[in-house]
């Protein structure tokens, strides 16, 4: 059984400028807690759409038995956007909405709001709802959690 992480440091690749205790702060981190049922739907979503994407992919008869690898966020983030099957709009903007319902701090103790995403580099968001979607949403069917950025 896998090991389920309760939390995972996100390290973001562009530092991001936020306000805290009325002080302007620089973060280089993003500290992401598991779902709870407030975050069920988000989620789901986001399961839905990474099976619907790999479904499609899978080839036939492959796999062996072996228990899968789990990929990286990026890796995750550029299969969804080959895919045919997948709105990546959409499901950046389930994974904007889950990220913004409390489960991510900046730093671990700021919580991160829509215009902190805004602010945040496209890249780091991208990254951030994939791993988010592999060390939670998908960790049970993986041997292992993902590495943080």
């Amino acid at each position: 059984m896998p090991e389920i992480k309760s939390q995972i440091r996100f390290v973001l690749t562009s530092p991001l400028s936020y306000s805290h205790k009325g002080q302007l702060e620089e973060g280089t981190f993003v500290e992401l807690s598991a779902p709870t049922g407030k975050n069920s739907r988000e989620c789901a979503a986001l399961k839905q759409a990474f099976f619907r994407a790999a479904t499609r992919e899978a080839s036939p008869g492959g796999g062996g038995g072996a228990e899968p690898e789990a990929p990286t966020g990026s890796e995750v983030i550029m299969a969804l956007a080959a895919s045919k099957e997948i709105d990546l709009g959409e499901f950046l903007a389930q994974g904007r909405k889950l990220l913004t319902s409390g489960v991510a701090l900046v730093e671990g103790e700021e919580k991160l709001t829509g215009p902190l995403v805004d602010a945040m580099s496209d890249e780091d968001f991208q990254n951030m709802v994939g791993e988010y979607l592999v060390g939670f949403c998908l960790a049970s069917i993986y041997s292992r959690t993902p590495k943080s950025s």
